[in-house]
Parts: C-alpha cells; sequence; structure tokens
C-alpha cells in the first residue's frame, strides 16, 4: 500500500518558512517551497522538523536552492517570533496552544498548527466538534469554523483537533452593527486529553 503523503508526519521532508517580514508558512516539501518561493532574501529563517535552520541559495542559472543548515534554530528567537505572528495576523493563526518550553514542543506544534490552518486534511484523526453534546466531525479546520458562524454560544461548544489538543473557540468581536456570530473565531488550547510533553498549562 502506498504511504499516505497528506498526512504530517509520514513525509520527513516538509518546512516551516519564516519570511523576512516575520510570517509563518508550512510548506508539505521541498519542492512546492522553492516553487513558491522567489528570491533568496525572501526567507528569513527555513525549518526542518528538528529544528535545523536553512537559508536560501541561488545557482549559476539562477535557480533557488536550499542551503546547507546553519544549525539549531534559537528557541527564544522562535517562539517570540511566532508569538509576535500570531497576534498580528489571527485571522490566519487562529490556534493557540498552550505556551512551549522546549524547542521540541514547539516546533512540534508549529508543524502540527501550520498544517491545520493550511487546511489540511489527516486520514487517521477527523477533527470533532462539539456544541451542546452533539458531536460532528468536519474535516478541515476551516469547515470547524464555518458551522461556528451558526452558533451564538461558544462557551457551549468544544473542539478537538486531528493531533489530540482541544479548545475553547472564542469570537473575535466584529463591527457593532454585525450579527453576533459575524465575528472570526479563534481556538484557545483548553486541558484535556491533549499532548502534555513539553507544555505549560
Amino acid at each position: 500500500m502506498a504511504t499516505d503523503a497528506t498526512v504530517p508526519g509520514i513525509r520527513p521532508n516538509d518546512y516551516v518558512v519564516v519570511d523576512e517580514v516575520g510570517d509563518f508558512s508550512y510548506y508539505p516539501s521541498e519542492a512546492a517551497m522553492l516553487k513558491d518561493l522567489e528570491y533568496v532574501d525572501e526567507a528569513s529563517c527555513i525549518l526542518d522538523r528538528s529544528g535545523n535552520d536553512y537559508r536560501l541559495t541561488m545557482d549559476t542559472d539562477r535557480h533557488l536552492h536550499l542551503g546547507p543548515s546553519l544549525g539549531t534554530v534559537e528557541f527564544n528567537w522562535l517562539r517570540q517570533a511566532w508569538t509576535n505572528n500570531q497576534q498580528r495576523n489571527m485571522q490566519a493563526h487562529p490556534l493557540q496552544r498552550f505556551h512551549a518550553t522546549t524547542l521540541e514542543a514547539l516546533l512540534e506544534g508549529l508543524f502540527e498548527m501550520l498544517y491545520l490552518e493550511r487546511a489540511g486534511r489527516t486520514t487517521d484523526a477527523p477533527w470533532v466538534l462539539e456544541v451542546d453534546g452533539e458531536v460532528t466531525h468536519p474535516a478541515t479546520l476551516h469547515e470547524v469554523s464555518s458551522l461556528l458562524t451558526r452558533v451564538d454560544h461558544l462557551e457551549r461548544v468544544t473542539v478537538h483537533d486531528p493531533f489530540g489538543h482541544d479548545y475553547q473557540p472564542i469570537r473575535h468581536a466584529g463591527h457593532r452593527f454585525f450579527f453576533p456570530a459575524a465575528g472570526s473565531v479563534y481556538y484557545v488550547e483548553v486541558a484535556g486529553r491533549s499532548k502534555g510533553s513539553g507544555v505549560q498549562r
């Protein structure tokens, strides 16, 4: 049976890119990343799942390539860069996990959250959305958010992601003339069945 490369963790060569303005993006492969990026300085940091830090290089034919590792990314810089990115772009990064206290936990969370926010699907485990005891299984985070636009009282809702983390959805206040359900939703991790390694509750 062929390996399902759409499941995070199966493909060993996926990457997280921090661009020149501090925005984070997920790429499922080196080829996808190089196809999307356009110039050497566009990526200020390129990370693999082990925390190796890379930069882009250009060959004599002016084609972009992934250069050799510069070593392990600095934990405090990465955590602060991710926090800053979330705070200024909550709609793009609505998943808010517990505060990571180790580089391993931070990297694991980054790859998982960015994959899920990219509308990634996992075949082994769906999302679980529980509203007043009624359970549904949306395929993506986008579908979760779409379903929640029809829910007025988010305090009655629990969201469980495919990687085992539980969240309380909170609606970001929109314009005062909008309907109550019109604002964007972000998801704050709560204690539950979530992984406990290297995270602060």
